[in-house]
């Protein structure tokens, strides 16, 4: 699954809880490029204790309740979705913020995400480890103690894969607090699929993570951006965000492999770049070579410069004309 960045198009709530616009952004995510679309699976009394939430931030309009109500994910839309996902050919999963809609989903999707949010809710962490499908994990504003915990439960039940996923829990967040360099840590600590989920609003964080090797980017993906909504205004529109899966995957075409590879037409180059050796003048038949002897030029037509050492131990087998360029033919063993 990883042999290439896996690239999701983050739906979110970008639908605007229309099911026909969550159709149409399957279609999209699939014309952009996109590997698969994640949307967001979660009720107003599943995730929120709305008197504490709206305390705890001082929200004083109820109006946000009516607002996560509209927007959230239907049960309804599961099949749907899975179907247009399947004519399209697109992978589709969600993040699932309940136990329920881990079993609901169960049926439709291939993989699960988790969101940062939740990477201490042991209990819906075991729901979706109990369903034996593969899984990513984000871990916005995690310590590395909560990191390991996690892992530590997801992976004792043996899913398929665990991805985590490297994020900074702001939207979108500045170039200073990316820490890119934190993705190496993740690699080296879990020897797993590390990804990022990207909540910038350009490509150099993740073309940056490409050459860092990474399994998986996230981006927010919305129909339109210029929509109402902080989601939207840090979500990329269907052409920005297949631009963006083109730069993805030019990064990895630039990453190569970690094997050091002469391709055949830099092999070819090697010819005109490299240093032949050339008689420096005439050499008469039985002569020792010597360095006054010799020069280095290009085209490495015959010997290469390298050969120098083993040259000086041989003698002309035949006479040789200024300015030719020596090979095998000319040569044979000194007597001493």
């Amino acid at each position: 699954m990883f042999e290439k960045v896996f690239i999701v198009a983050e739906a979110g709530s970008n639908h605007n809880g229309n099911l026909d616009t969550a159709l149409k952004m399957v279609k999209s995510a699939k014309d952009t490029g996109a590997d698969a679309i994640k949307f967001q699976s979660f009720t107003l009394k599943g995730l929120f204790s709305t008197l504490h939430y709206a305390k705890a931030l001082n929200i004083s309009d109820s109006t946000w309740i009516n607002k996560i109500e509209h927007i959230s994910f239907k049960p309804g839309w599961i099949r749907p979705i899975s179907e247009e996902a399947t004519r399209v050919g697109i992978h589709w999963f969600s993040t699932p913020f309940s136990v329920k809609a881990v079993a609901m989903l169960d049926p439709f999707v291939p993989f699960y995400k988790i969101s940062s949010g939740d990477i201490t809710h042991t209990t819906l962490l075991r729901a979706i480890a109990e369903t034996k499908k593969g899984i990513f994990i984000s871990t916005g504003a995690s310590t590395l103690h909560e990191i390991d915990r996690a892992v530590q439960l997801l992976a004792s039940y043996h899913p398929p894969f665990i991805c985590i996923m490297h994020c900074v829990m702001l939207y979108p967040p500045p170039d200073r607090l990316l820490n890119l360099d934190f993705i190496d840590t993740l690699k080296s600590r879990y020897k797993l699929p590390i990804g990022f989920s990207d909540h910038t609003m350009e490509s150099e964080a993740s073309i940056i993570c490409i050459g860092k090797g990474i399994a998986a980017i996230e981006k927010h993906f919305t129909l339109n951006s210029t929509q109402e909504g902080q989601d939207h205004r840090n979500s990329l529109d269907p052409p920005h965000f297949k631009q963006f899966v083109e730069r993805i995957r030019t990064g990895e075409k630039m990453s190569g492999s970690k094997k050091r590879e002469v391709s055949p037409r830099e092999a070819r180059e090697r010819v005109f770049a490299r240093r032949g050796v050339y008689a420096a003048r005439n050499i008469t038949r039985g002569e020792k070579f010597t360095l006054r002897k010799l020069s280095f030029l290009r085209p490495n037509t015959g010997i290469g410069a390298e050969e120098v050492d083993t040259l000086l131990c041989m003698r002309a087998a035949t006479d040789i004309k200024k300015g030719t360029a020596l090979d095998a033919s000319m040569l044979k063993p000194s007597a001493g």
